[in-house]
Parts: C-alpha cells; structure tokens; sequence
C-alpha cells in the first residue's frame, strides 16, 4: 500500500503541455492578449516602446471631480522635465519588465505583472489604512489626452521618480488591484516614461480581471505586509545549501511530506512520489515550517500541514529524467483549465499557471509528476520550527529502505 494519493487531477487533454525540464525557468502562461492601440505607445501589435510618452496631469476639473477621483497637484512631474538618462531596475519585477519589454513580449509582461505586488497612490481624503474595495478608499486619478489614468508603480523609486513629497500609498496585488476597477472608462499607467512602463484602457483591464479570476489569480485574501522587529540572529544552525548550478547535473527536487505518510516511507521503504513539486534551489531560503506553508500555498481545505508546526518534512532527490516534471497549467474546473489550454483540474488554491498559490511575495515554479519512483540516494529532510534542518534518512535502492542518519 501507498501512501494517500494526491488530489485527482484530469487527464490529460488533447492540448496538454509538452514536458518541461526544472532546470530551466517556468514560461509564462498563455494569457488573452489585449488589443493595445498604437497611440498607447505599443508598435506593432507587441510591447515595442510602452512608456507613457506624456507626464500625466492632475484631474482637479470641479466638473469632473467626484468621490471616487480626486487627485493632489504633485502626483505626476511638470511636461518639461527630462527623462532619466539611465535606468536601474529597483528589483527583480522591474528586472523581468524589462526584459520583457525589451524583447517585446506582451505575454510575459502582464504574466510579470499580474503576479507582482504594486504601490497605488491615494487620493488626499481616502481614508488611511483604507483599500481598493473599501468604502473609505477613493482612487487616485491624472489627465493624459483628454483621458483619466489611474497609475501605480512597481517600487518606491519609480514612485520617488514621479511624485514629490509625501503621498499615501497602498501596496496591494496587481492581480486583485484590477478585480476592483471602479471605471471602464478609465485608463490604466504603471511606471510612465520609464523602460518598465506601460498603458492599457480600462476596458482591456476589466478583461484581463475577468481572465485572472477565471484561472483563480487574486483570489487569496490582501494585506499589507508589516515588517516583523528586527530581532537577534541565533546561532549558526546547519542549513541545506544548494550547490551552484550545474547544466551537466540533474536538478534537486523538493516535495513536503505530510506526517501521516512518514511511516509509509522510513518503516515500509516506500520509493515513490507523486503530485506537485518544486526546485528545491528556489525554496532554500524558506527556513521554518510557517515559510513554506505560506510560499507553497499548503494551507488548502483538509489540509494535513499547519503553519505553526513545530517540524515539516521534506523529501529532496536530483530528478533525473526532466520528462517526468510537467507543469501543471489548467484551473479549479473545467472552463478555467480550457482557458489556460491546460491539462489539470485540482481544488483551491490551484491556480494553474505554472506556480505555487503562494500567500507570500515568494514566485515559486510548480510541477506535477504522476508517481515517479525515486532515485538511490534520495533524502528526507526534517525542518524545525526554529530554523534548523537535518537529513534524516536516505534512500538505498538496492534494499528498497530508507536507511535512518547515523544508523549502522
């Protein structure tokens, strides 16, 4: 017998996704592409040139004054001011923007965006700590060409950029940001007259919403982060270090292991695994059961993992055959897995879109394999609530037994 099998997951549809191998990064998944216009700045069809070529002008106009737009005077910089000479990016959102635009993929731009967090400028009387969505939030807006935008920025220096003294902001999911679009009619700018910048009216944002939320992105609910005190550093504990990327080396897979299935693995040799997993590279930094239960979304219906458990266990193995690891795009049912040309049906919080449903700012690439066994040397890790980690078994496939650390 086997440990309890994994959510049931569609079979695979006539469009499934060829394999992908772990060892290189997750594409983007396919998402409708809207129709930009070419005086939004966009060349060709593609992302081209998609900064907002025009500084955005305060809408203070008591006709159009409402209250829900209202605007201060020192959101955008004067038309005359110059652009910088040379852009940084302020972190690895603004990195992949770039990228993005430099190639002129529009796909990976929004799939960039539709995962990231952004800062929301409010309006002078919203009331604080309010958000999109609540009563007391009223939405900031600007005039560009007759139009009324709505702008947010990806970092607090493309914000600094463009707006002098001091603004309240709200940091919130793109994502959910455009779940609650007040206005059809109005504009959507992130960083304008940056490289990473970008335009879209609002009705193509109301159905990149509709879309987002057909494959379940920005369903998880939204707070704001408040940044734990800074405490002392305990003592060096032993940490799983990754090695260094080896092209000529099979990648190390991850996968947490519920406590019930434990037995089935060190007392019957069980040497098989199946369901989602990850690189384990890309979750060394999660270093206490609570992290990886918020990066890898574990906190599902029924679920045998909690945030406060005092230890978690992992099981790590290189994966040989790449093949095997195919992502995971569909959704919750059937319409959604259809819009994602996908092939797996799973339960909430599955999004379907090649990630872990984090809780967190962690982008996780997330794959599926349908019981594979695992290789000699595979491990079983145990990762303490205080931090520390030890292996606490290792496979031997010549026996079929999980060989116990320390163990004659």
């Amino acid at each position: 017998l086997g440990p309890p099998a994994d959510p049931p997951s569609a079979s695979p549809s006539p469009f499934a996704p060829p394999s992908f191998s772990p060892d290189q990064p997750a594409p983007s998944p396919s998402i409708p592409q809207p129709v930009i216009p070419a005086e939004s700045g966009v060349v060709g069809g593609g992302l081209g040139n998609l900064g907002v070529d025009a500084p955005l002008s305060d809408d203070r106009s008591d006709s159009e004054a409402s209250s829900g737009s209202p605007a201060g005077d020192d959101l955008y910089p004067p038309a005359d001011e110059p652009a910088p000479v040379e852009f940084e990016p302020a972190n690895t959102v603004e990195e992949d923007l770039l990228s993005a635009a430099g190639s002129g993929s529009t796909d990976t731009f929004l799939s960039t965006l539709l995962l990231a967090r952004v800062l929301l400028p409010a309006a002078p009387d919203s009331v604080r700590g309010s958000r999109p969505g609540d009563p007391g939030f009223v939405w900031r807006t600007g005039q560009l060409d007759g139009e009324t935008y709505v702008v947010v920025y990806t970092s607090s220096e493309r914000l600094a950029d463009h707006v002098d003294g001091d603004v309240d902001t709200v940091r919130v999911k793109f994502a959910q940001l455009i779940r609650r679009w007040p206005d059809e009619d109005w504009s959507f700018a992130v960083n304008p007259g940056t490289p990473v910048g970008a335009k879209l009216p609002g009705e193509q944002i109301v159905a990149l919403a509709n879309w987002a939320a057909e494959v379940g992105l920005g369903d998880d609910l939204e707070v704001d982060q408040v940044e734990a005190p800074a405490v002392a550093e305990p003592a060096a504990r032993p940490r799983y270090a990754p090695a260094a990327v080896d092209p000529t080396r099979p990648t190390v897979m991850q996968k947490a292991i519920a406590p019930s299935q434990l037995a089935y693995y060190l007392d019957r040799g069980y040497d098989r695994v199946s369901g989602f997993v990850h690189r384990a590279g890309e979750l060394s930094h999660l270093t206490t059961p609570a992290q990886l239960h918020e990066a890898l979304g574990l906190d599902y219906p029924g679920s045998p993992f909690a945030p406060d458990a005092e230890e978690i266990y992992v099981l790590r193995w290189p994966a040989h055959r790449p093949s095997l690891y195919r992502i995971p795009y569909g959704g919750q049912n059937e319409p959604a897995m259809r819009a994602m040309e996908g092939w797996v049906i799973e339960r909430p919080p599955f999004r379907g879109n090649g990630f872990a449903p984090s809780e967190s700012s962690d982008v996780v690439a997330e794959f599926k394999v349908d019981s594979a066994r695992l290789p000699h040397g595979a491990q079983l890790w145990r990762i303490g609530a205080d931090g520390s980690e030890r292996v606490v078994a290792e496979l031997d496939t010549d026996s079929v037994t999980w060989r116990r650390v320390g163990e004659a």
